[in-house]
């Protein structure tokens, strides 16, 4: 069975979406004859610590190797760290006025000299390394450069043209394109989640890229047992965190608008809240006068969050940040069409509407449009109400199983590695 190194920051007892991508990929590929090595720092500052994921990984029994993370966030050791909207949006500015490519950048050493040992040992054929944080790749980069040995970076967010990125200056912008340009200009292959990620990569770079798209694990629907709603009442439920500049004000606005117009729904309607749920947002939420029907789950871990997806009524999403949005795959995307429910969206065009367009029980709403939203909640209301609710499309949504992404993951590196 041949190695390969996984070099990741995001990793257990961490949570969140930017964690689950490559320990999917870990749990599955020694089905395909690849035993994954995992190299990473230390936890420290975080907003979210998942035991359901730090279990999974347990029970996998791989090699790990936690280094000193040596950044801003490592200096008080592990816990929960949660800013509020306006402070957060502050430090990220500070942090790349300051940090370049990121303010992870600081583990790169400590990652270099455990990464150095594994490797002389001669028993690792690949490095696979995973972005955001950039710095894991310069860390890949550096590793290539010394041993020769094959890379394969995957990139779950632009770089460059990332859409969580706003430059201070032209002088970082410079700077970010030049760390980015030496940094994959040596890799033997790119991977990313979509096509319009793969597109920007491919206008500054020749190196080889290859889409292998965000999923879900069957294996996290298929052990919970059968889970039913309250039969009297309508569930919407929203995953996640919204971004600063996509909050929940359109649907908010246009729900409330429908129990005005519609006021037997007042005591049947309930919109459910997991992820963090800012101040900003807990206000909105009490302006539009919701606050009666909405129930707040609060940060909970993986196993909890599928629990709640199956036990909803509706999922909904919404998308309308300014920058580059249809670049925008949402992990919660692929999770919702394992759910095999209905799936209100408030989506610009671009890969998450694309990807809903095939589900099948999709609600695609323009996500400046109160009117398009209201229409939808009356439609995916009354076809809960007659039961006559589109099927799912199965045969689309299965290519989003983790397996099948590792499978394909597998043959790449079957194929980069000879």
């Amino acid at each position: 069975m041949k190695s390969v190194l996984f070099i990741l920051y995001y990793f257990p007892p961490m949570g969140g979406s930017g964690v689950q991508r490559p320990l999917k990929f870990i749990k599955y590929l020694r089905e395909f004859g690849w035993n994954p090595i995992v190299i990473c720092p230390e936890p420290g500052a975080y907003h979210s610590f998942d035991e359901s994921l730090q279990k999974e990984l347990d029970e996998m029994e791989i090699e790990i190797h936690r280094v000193r993370g040596n950044t801003p966030l490592h200096r008080t050791g592990k816990r929960k760290l949660v800013f509020p909207t306006w402070l957060e949006s502050f430090l990220r500015k500070i942090s790349l006025f300051f940090w370049l490519p990121d303010n992870k950048k600081g583990w790169i050493n400590e990652g270099y000299k455990k990464a150095q040992q594994l490797l002389r040992k001669g028993d690792i054929d690949l490095i696979f390394a995973s972005a955001p944080p950039y710095s894991n790749l310069m860390l890949a980069d550096k590793l290539k450069r010394i041993f020769d040995i094959p890379l394969i970076m995957d990139f779950r967010d632009d770089w460059l043209n990332s859409h969580f990125i706003n430059y201070p200056s032209r002088f970082h912008y410079s700077r970010m394109r030049s760390l980015e340009s030496k940094t994959i200009e040596n890799a033997d292959c790119l991977i990313t989640i979509n096509k319009y990620i793969a597109d920007s990569l491919s206008s500054r770079c020749s190196t080889r890229i290859e889409i292998i798209p965000q999923g879900f694990d069957s294996e996290d629907f298929s052990v919970l047992p059968k889970l039913n709603s309250d039969p009297k009442k309508i569930s919407f439920l929203y995953s996640g965190t919204f971004y600063v500049q996509s909050g929940p004000g359109i649907f908010l606005e246009a729900m409330s608008r429908f129990i005005e117009e519609n006021p037997k729904y007042s005591s049947v309607i309930e919109l459910h809240f997991q992820g963090f749920l800012s101040e900003r947002d807990r206000k909105l939420i009490e302006a539009k006068g919701l606050s009666d029907v909405t129930v707040y789950y609060g940060q909970v871990n993986h196993k909890e969050a599928v629990k709640n997806l199956l036990i909803a009524d509706v999922l909904w999403m919404n998308n309308n940040h300014k920058k580059r949005p249809e670049a925008i795959s949402f992990g919660k995307t692929y999770e919702y069409m394992a759910s095999k429910k209905p799936v209100l969206a408030l989506l610009p065009e671009g890969d998450a509407k694309e990807t809903l367009k095939n589900y099948g029980k999709a609600f695609i709403s323009n996500p400046e449009s109160v009117n398009d939203v209201y229409s939808n909640i009356e439609k995916v209301i009354k076809h809960l109400e007659e039961e006559t609710m589109p099927q799912t499309n199965d045969e689309f949504v299965l290519k989003f199983d983790r397996k099948v992404l590792t499978a394909q993951l597998a043959e790449l590196f079957n194929e980069i590695s000879k």
